[in-house]
């Protein structure tokens, strides 16, 4: 691809849908039959034809978030985990953009926790982003674009990678200051699938390039929107074993292929899935660091230490230890709901799935972290 074809600030290809675009989007949603699942589960006593009308009553993107997709993200909050707490929310300040910066264990969950967290405190919601290689399904693109979701190019070459990355860096750069709205990121490409929350340098980099002129660009960007390390921890994870099924896979055969679908499969047992007790923490905001190698270390330091530990971590540590010193997973619903996932798995899956819990306190450990 030629440099010329490639506008860095033209944001159409990647920014949210805007309200002109709800309509279309809606009557493409509209025909997929994965959609009416989820749906019939956040409005039981609704008929298909209600639903339908429902949708095409639904004229702007803060209309969908607050009566579809709010509803829907409640709903799973309130009937799939056993409650959600917080660490520091209140030190949020509703009239400031932030940046979110979150290890990621959902699809859409740990964002849209966080966003009907927001709205539900009188803040205002976040963009969010997203990866397009989740984007196999127009379906799919329609949902989270209709959501406040922006699109991050992964599947180009090298090449190109400098100019797509620095019209994302410029997108979130204008979201920030001209939107004057939040953005939530995850630390690095992908679900941490393997359990250690790590920052990809890249990432940070990719962030700065839209301040790259400037005499300090990591001190700019701050200037600008502070960051905000996020941690969201589950008790137990719906997609454990698919993420176990799949990491088995790429270690014997060096590749997974997904079928079809099933990334919209995995965001709906994300969503529908017990999920036990969630917490959200957020650490205290960053507005000073020196370089993207300090504020790496910080990211991480903050995200792994401020993470939860539940009994179904501490179950799955002292199963792989071989200890006999183990919580009774007859009483606890949690322990239970792992119990009977690892009973669904073989035993390379089972393996990787008690690995998942366990690695939090690996992850602490290689960290320096008590």
């Amino acid at each position: 691809m030629e440099e010329s074809q490639i506008d860095v600030f033209n944001f159409d290809p990647i920014r949210p849908y805007n309200d002109e675009e709800l309509k279309a989007a809606i009557e493409r949603i509209l025909e997929v039959p994965e959609f009416y699942k989820m749906l019939k589960w956040v409005f039981p006593g609704l008929s298909r034809a209600a639903i339908q009308k429902m949708l095409r009553q639904v004229t702007t993107v803060d209309e969908f978030q607050s009566e579809i997709s709010g509803p829907a993200f409640k709903m799973a909050i309130q009937t799939t985990t056993s409650g959600l707490s917080f660490t520091n929310f209140e030190s949020l300040d509703k009239t400031k953009p932030y940046l979110f910066l979150s290890n990621h264990r959902d699809i859409i969950l740990d964002s849209a926790i966080l966003n009907v967290s927001l709205l539900e405190q009188g803040h205002k919601t976040t963009q969010i982003a997203i990866g397009d290689n989740l984007l196999r399904q127009k379906v799919v693109e329609d949902i989270v674009r209709s959501n406040k979701n922006f699109i991050v190019n992964r599947n180009v070459n090298a090449k190109e990678m400098f100019y797509y990355s620095l019209r994302l860096s410029n997108y979130i750069r204008h979201t920030l200051t001209q939107d004057h709205t939040s953005i939530w990121i995850a630390q690095r490409e992908g679900r941490a699938k393997d359990g250690f929350d790590r920052t990809d340098p890249a990432l940070l980099k990719m962030l700065l390039l839209a301040y790259r002129d400037e005499e300090s660009p990591i001190s700019a960007l701050l200037a600008q929107a502070q960051i905000v390390p996020v941690s969201v921890s589950y008790e137990v994870d719906p997609c454990g074993t698919k993420k176990a099924e799949e990491l088995v896979a790429i270690a014997r055969d060096g590749e997974y292929q997904k079928a079809e679908h099933e990334d919209l499969q995995s965001m709906i047992l994300g969503l529908m899935g017990y999920k036990g007790r969630v917490h959200l923490s957020f650490a205290r905001p960053i507005d000073n660091v020196g370089d993207v190698e300090q504020l790496t270390e910080r990211l991480d330091k903050d995200i792994v230490s401020n993470y939860r530990t539940f009994p179904t971590h501490r179950y799955a540590a002292k199963t792989l230890a071989g200890s006999q010193d183990r919580e009774d997973v007859s009483t606890d619903k949690a322990l239970v709901a792992l119990k009977a996932d690892l009973a669904a798995c073989g035993d390379d899956e089972k393996t990787n799935l008690l690995q998942q819990y366990a690695n939090v306190w690996e992850n602490r450990k290689a960290l320096g972290i008590d």
